[in-house]
């Protein structure tokens, strides 16, 4: 979904927000990801109304209703899914999220002033190891991040809070290698500067992640062809058991690739 604005923060007196979370809003342009859960989330109560009618009238399929074409016909016939009454035409809608929040300072107007990381903006994922080589799985906040980097620490913390050790971390964008089980024990002998084919089509990008959650896809996709038919209705692929295998690659200017 295209972000049209920044998030800022809302009062919603029907949703009930717990304790050190607070609600934002982010006007988004009305797209094939307006499905029924999202349809929800729109903070005005009006516009909701008239898009669920519009979803239920096609089906309750968002990838035709909420086309540029599905949109069309909706805003010229807006009055028959809005009990008969006159609207004006919708293109965009405004969402509120549920996040956390956190003090941008602790001095002078900083310490009064939150900040709120839109979602979807997580930046590192924690790889962690107990002494048996178990690994375990965390998405780092955006305001440990912060708080680690303005102490001059690393971004990511050497342990988590089972006292596990860091393997290594990962971010959108960075490159893992999937090795199979004859390489799990001697990944430091591959030579990554002559991958067979099979072993080339090993390597994937990382795309998001949440929780203890990994997506990525092939390295060599630039953008999927057929939208939420290649790679799940996500258009990417879940680490489950590669998560247990994997490891980040470095890649240097001159494209030379080595275990991290």
């Amino acid at each position: 979904m295209h972000k049209d604005t920044v998030s800022g923060r809302i009062d919603l007196p029907r949703i009930k927000v717990p304790k050190g979370k607070m609600l934002t809003a982010t006007r988004k342009s009305v797209d094939w990801s307006f499905n029924l859960k999202t349809i929800e989330s729109i903070t005005d109560t009006g516009i909701q109304k008239i898009l669920k009618n519009y979803l239920n009238f096609k089906g309750n399929k968002p990838e035709i209703a909420f086309s540029p074409e599905g949109l069309e016909e909706m805003n010229k016939s807006i009055a028959q899914f809005n009990d008969g009454k006159a609207h004006q035409p919708i293109y965009k809608a405004r969402i509120f999220e549920l996040g956390s929040k956190f003090a941008l300072g602790e001095t002078g107007n900083k310490k009064h002033k939150y900040v709120e990381a839109a979602k979807g903006t997580n930046l590192f994922f924690a790889v962690y190891a107990d002494n048996n080589g178990k690994r375990s799985y965390d998405t780092i906040p955006l305001n440990i991040v912060v708080e680690r980097q303005k102490q001059g620490l690393r971004s990511v913390p050497d342990t988590n809070e089972k006292g596990h050790h860091l393997l290594f971390y990962l971010s959108p964008n960075d490159l893992v290698y999937v090795p199979i089980e004859d390489e799990k024990d001697a990944a430091d002998g591959i030579d990554f500067g002559k991958l067979s084919k099979e072993q080339v089509n090993r390597i994937y990008k990382i795309i998001s992640f949440t929780g203890n959650r990994l997506y990525a896809v092939p390295v060599s996709v630039a953008t999927v062809i057929v939208n939420k038919l290649e790679y799940t209705q996500l258009n990417k692929i879940e680490f489950i058991k590669d998560k247990e295998l994997c490891f980040k690659l470095d890649v240097d200017r001159l494209g030379n690739i080595t275990k991290a």
